[in-house]
């Protein structure tokens, strides 16, 4: 490496001690109970938990795919995030308050308790595979790409950095560290991000106008239904039911919360997170959105060719930033990668801990034995991903299978958890049935019965193929079974799941809790933040 990367590399290696310095701070006498280990029970307040729940939503390949689909597709794109008006309401005002009074440790336990074992061992396993094999291992290797795109550091020794690190203040730390590395790091991911948007904002010729001139399908939400990748009818009745599981059952995301002082604090944690949310544009879409302006308006050093959209965020850092301080931005992008890499971590090995050793081999297990089980499973998972990461480089078709079954994951998944919560009528049955025929009747609709039943006119017309639409069919044919097979076979007593069922008591915090003051009101601040979320798509429209 050149002497003049100097700064940048001490800025790096800075940022690696400092956030080693803050899980060992976070494990001090921290590992005596299971609970406060893996949720740190009753003690995070609101504003904790909605930066940890946006920072570990972040991860290098949203940054880096992000960007590079802001390149190609445009303001579209936006739609993934003004969704969570919709998301957020469900999770503040259905889901949380569900999960808390239930004690639930884990998304699959509710569904073991709403249903049966059979559908928690299920999504436990289908969760733990999917964690594993997609999520923790590909946020690795897009770290160590970043690093290798910047700095020539190759991908083996850039995973096996991140991985070390990341795994061993997780291991140490528990969930406490999560929450406290997530705040430094949600802070340094946003502030990098605002640099590159800044940088590549004052480097336009004529300003946002070149953006907006040269979006394409133009510079609005909703667009035609033969748009390949987010047409109007994939947003209005496919892509809530994504998001839904991203945002409201995803136990890395959901864990967040688990762990907060009081139901207010975890419903204004939400509250929080959607004006973050906001931002996040601003550091995922916009800044590739702004090197396709500039590739279009003569600065060729920012053109790409239509297979190279992961190097847009590479090529912005190599080109907007100057020397001394990439290792300050790059800091900004690895910060996503440790606190994505210790929530799954912390997630997987709380699931398999609780899900898989305490039911299945030891039910009475101690406290103690608990917690060392789940550093056990943090360092496996950690040598199993270091060793793992580097191989996803020979399997790019395998990795799109992966995506698209984590999209298969979602329908069957998200089909359940609603009918659970609103349906008495629900059965096990029809739950076992969903989980288990979900993610091939997905498969089965998207690669055979579309191609087979339409045109190839009929299908580019529609978008029938893309991947949101073909969501929303599998759901209605999900909620479709969950009904006849519901209706044909025999439902649990009602006095066995009441406290699993959504009733409008919930809408209000607990009898407990004391009624906060009208200006700390959940109701006030989610309508500001409703009615900011509904403007955007009057503008954009």
């Amino acid at each position: 490496m050149a002497t003049d990367n100097t700064f940048d590399i001490l800025t790096i290696v800075g940022y690696f001690v400092l956030i080693l310095g803050v899980g060992l701070w976070s494990g001090r006498g921290k590992k005596g109970s299971a609970a406060n280990y893996f949720v740190s029970k009753g003690t995070l307040p609101f504003w904790a938990i909605g930066a940890a729940y946006v920072a570990s939503g972040l991860n290098p390949e949203q940054l880096i795919g992000m960007n590079g689909m802001g390149y190609l597709v445009g303001l579209p794109l936006v739609n993934s995030y003004l969704i969570a008006i919709v998301v957020y309401s469900a999770l503040i005002f259905f889901f949380f308050p569900l999960y808390l009074r239930n004690n639930i440790m884990t998304m699959p336990q509710y569904l073991g308790f709403r249903f049966s074992k059979g559908s928690q061992d299920i999504f436990s396993v289908l969760l733990l595979l999917s964690y594993i094999l997609l999520n923790l291992s590909v946020i690795l290797y897009g770290g160590a790409k970043l690093f290798e795109g910047i700095y020539g550091v190759p991908v083996w020794l850039g995973v096996l950095i991140l991985g070390l690190i990341a795994g061993a203040y997780t291991m140490y730390g528990g969930m406490k560290f999560v929450i406290n590395a997530a705040l430094f790091d949600f802070l340094l991911v946003f502030t990098a991000g605002a640099v590159l948007f800044i940088l590549g904002y004052l480097k336009l010729d004529n300003g946002w106008s070149d953006v907006v001139e040269h979006a394409p399908g133009g510079f609005h939400l909703m667009q035609p239904m033969d748009t390949p990748v987010m047409p109007w009818h994939a947003v209005l009745f496919s892509l809530f039911n994504l998001q839904l599981f991203y945002s409201c059952i995803n136990q890395a995301l959901v864990q967040r919360g688990l762990g907060a002082r009081s139901e207010w604090d975890v419903r204004m944690a939400i509250v929080l997170a959607a004006v973050f949310v906001l931002f996040r544009p601003f550091i995922e879409i916009f800044p590739g959105m702004i090197a396709r302006a500039l590739a279009f308006t003569g600065h060729e050093e920012f053109k790409i060719l239509p297979g190279e959209v992961d190097n847009v965020y590479p090529m912005l850092i190599n080109n907007l930033i100057p020397t001394g301080l990439k290792g300050f931005v790059l800091i900004g992008t690895l910060a996503t990668v440790m606190s994505t890499t210790a929530a799954f971590l912390n997630s997987i090995s709380t699931l398999f801990t609780y899900d898989v050793y305490k039911k299945w081999i030891n039910k009475e297990a101690s406290d103690k034995k608990l917690v060392k089980v789940g550093v056990l499973t943090t360092l496996s998972l950690m040598i199993f991903s270091i060793l793992y990461a580097p191989v996803i480089a020979n399997f790019g078709g395998i990795f799109l299978y992966f995506q698209s079954l984590s999209t298969y994951l979602a329908v069957p998944v998200a089909t359940c958890f609603l009918a659970g919560m609103f349906w008495k009528r629900a059965t096990p049955a029809a739950a076992l049935t969903v989980m288990i025929a979900g993610i091939p009747l997905g498969a089965l609709i998207q690669l055979v019965l579309i191609p087979w039943l339409f045109s190839e006119e009929t299908i580019a017309a529609y978008s029938l193929t893309n991947f949101y639409v073909t969501g929303g069919i599998t759901q209605v044919f999900c909620a479709v079974l969950m009904i006849v097979v519901s209706l044909n076979s025999k439902p649990r007593d009602i006095n066995e799941i009441r406290s699993y069922l959504w009733t409008p008591e919930l809408l209000r915090l607990p009898p407990q809790e004391i009624r906060p003051p009208w200006w700390r009101s959940v109701w006030l601040w989610w309508s500001i933040i409703f009615v900011v979320y509904i403007g955007f798509y009057v503008m954009l429209w």
